[in-house]
C-alpha cells in the first residue's frame, strides 16, 4: 500500500476508533447505572452541570433587584394569620397574589375567616400537588372547594437530579392541563407574555436564575400591615406568599428547601426555598431571558464530530510523532477538554444557549485508551492500515497470521475423542 493511499484512509481509522469509543462509553455507562456499587459516581454525573459554576461564581452581582415580583414570608402562621396577611396585602392593590400553600382539608372556625380573605378579590392563585401513578399524572390535590374556586398551579420541583435547574410548564392528565404555579401566575399578570412562553416547544424549561446581591425583596409577615406605607410598591405587582423562615431574623432551616445552582449553603444543605425558585421562574418569563438548548441527539452528534476530529489528529500524530505521543497526547487531551468546556461556558454566559458537553468530555477521556487497544489489535493480526504503516508488514507475515487463525478455528471446531 503506497503512502499516498495510506494518508487517504486516516479518516477510516479515526472513524472506527470513534465508533468503538462510543460503544465503550455506552458499555461503561450501563455498568455504572446498573450496579449499586457505582451509585455515588452515578449520582455525581446526574447532579453535575458546568453551568452551576456560572451561577455560583460568575453571575453578575450588580444586577438590580426585580421590582415586579415580591416575596412575603408566611413563616409559622396559622390559617387566621395567613388570612390577616391576605387582607393587609390586598389593601395595596397587587396585580396577583400567589399563595404557595394547599388548604386541602377543613380545620375549624378559622376556615371561615380564611374563606373571606381568599375571596376578597379575584387576583389570587393557589398551589396544588400532582397525584401520580408510575410517574404519570392522574390528578391534582387542590384546596378544598369550601374556600372557593381559584386558579391553581402545581408546585412540584424536580426531585432528580437534586439540583433544581428546570421545571415542567404544566402537567396533563386526561383532557386536563394544569399550569405550573409560576406559569399560572404569569397568565394572570400578562397574558401575552404567558402565551409567548407557553408556545415554546418544550414542556420542560431550564431556569435562568437571576443574579444580584438581592434578586428579590422579601418581607417577613411581621412587616406587613395596612399602616406600612413602604408597601405601596406592591401596587400592580406580583406578590408571592410562601415559607422563607420561621419568623424575622430566624436562622436558616431546611423546610421547603431545594438545592439550586445559585445559592450555596456553608453547611452543604439545600437552602433555596420553593417560593424563591418560583420567583426566579416568573422573573425569567417577564424579562424574556430564556435559556435555549440542543435536543439530546444533537449533543451526541456534536460529541461524535468533535471526537472524530480529535481522533483523526491522534491517528496522524501516532504515526508521525510516535516518539512523543505518550508524553504529549494526555496533556493535549486535557487542554482540549478544558477548551471545549470553556467554549460552551462562554456560549452559555453570552447568549444563554446551553450545550450538554458531558458526552463529549467522557468520549474524549476514553478515546486514547481505545486507540491503543485498536492499534494493538491491528498489530496482533498484522492488518495494514494508516495506523500500522510504521510496522511495514510483509505479505509472508500476513499469510502466516491468516494460517494461524484458520488452524486455530479448525482445531477448535474439531470433535474431541471420548475415552470409554
Amino acid at each position: 500500500m503506497s503512502k499516498k493511499i495510506r494518508k487517504r484512509i486516516v479518516f477510516w481509522d479515526a472513524l472506527i476508533i470513534s465508533i468503538f469509543t462510543f460503544i465503550a462509553f455506552a458499555f461503561f455507562w450501563a455498568i455504572i447505572d446498573s450496579i449499586d456499587l457505582f451509585n455515588p459516581f452515578d449520582e455525581f454525573i446526574d447532579n453535575f452541570d458546568f453551568t452551576d459554576l456560572y451561577y455560583s461564581e460568575f453571575l453578575n452581582d450588580e444586577m438590580p433587584t426585580d421590582t415586579n415580583v415580591f416575596i412575603v414570608n408566611i413563616g409559622h402562621l396559622d390559617r387566621r394569620g395567613i388570612a390577616d396577611l391576605v387582607f393587609d396585602i390586598q389593601k395595596f392593590k397587587p396585580a396577583v397574589i400567589g399563595i404557595d400553600a394547599v388548604f386541602a382539608d377543613r380545620r375549624g372556625m378559622d376556615d371561615y375567616y380564611l374563606q373571606q380573605a381568599l375571596n376578597s378579590d379575584d387576583n389570587i392563585v393557589l398551589g396544588g400537588f400532582g397525584i401520580y401513578e408510575n410517574d404519570k399524572a392522574k390528578g391534582i390535590e387542590r384546596t378544598n372547594e369550601f374556600f372557593g374556586k381559584h386558579p391553581v398551579g402545581h408546585l412540584e420541583m424536580q426531585a432528580n437530579p437534586k439540583i433544581v435547574r428546570e421545571f415542567d410548564k404544566f402537567i396533563k392528565f386526561g383532557d386536563t392541563i394544569v399550569n405550573s404555579f409560576s406559569m399560572e401566575i404569569v397568565s394572570r399578570y400578562d397574558q401575552e407574555l404567558f402565551l409567548e412562553f407557553a408556545k415554546r416547544r418544550d414542556q420542560t424549561e431550564l431556569i435562568n436564575y437571576r443574579g444580584g446581591k438581592m434578586p428579590f425583596i422579601i418581607f417577613d409577615y411581621e412587616e406587613i400591615s395596612d399602616t406600612n406605607s413602604n408597601l405601596s410598591i406592591l401596587e400592580n405587582k406580583i406578590v408571592l406568599m410562601g415559607y422563607v423562615r420561621m419568623f424575622a431574623g430566624a436562622p436558616s432551616d431546611t423546610l421547603d428547601s431545594h438545592f439550586s445552582p445559585l445559592q450555596k449553603s456553608d453547611y452543604g444543605y439545600a437552602d433555596a426555598k420553593g417560593i424563591e425558585i418560583h420567583a426566579h421562574i416568573i422573573s425569567m418569563i417577564l424579562s424574556k431571558d430564556f435559556i435555549d438548548k440542543f435536543p439530546n441527539w444533537t449533543n451526541y452528534l456534536l460529541a461524535f464530530v468533535i471526537l472524530l476530529l480529535f481522533t483523526m489528529w491522534l491517528v496522524y500524530y501516532y504515526v508521525h510523532g510516535a516518539k512523543f505521543f505518550d508524553i504529549l497526547s494526555k496533556p493535549i487531551q486535557f487542554i482540549l477538554i478544558v477548551l471545549v468546556l470553556w467554549g460552551t461556558f462562554m456560549i452559555f454566559s453570552s447568549w444563554g444557549f446551553k450545550i450538554n458537553m458531558v458526552p463529549t468530555v467522557l468520549a474524549l477521556v476514553l478515546c486514547i485508551e481505545v486507540l491503543y487497544l485498536y492499534e494493538e489489535t491491528l498489530e496482533l493480526f498484522k492488518i495494514d492500515t494508516y495506523l500500522t504503516q510504521k510496522f511495514n508488514y510483509t505479505k509472508d507475515e500476513r499469510k502466516k497470521v491468516l494460517r494461524s487463525i484458520v488452524r486455530f478455528e479448525f482445531l477448535r471446531s474439531k470433535p474431541k475423542r471420548s475415552n470409554k
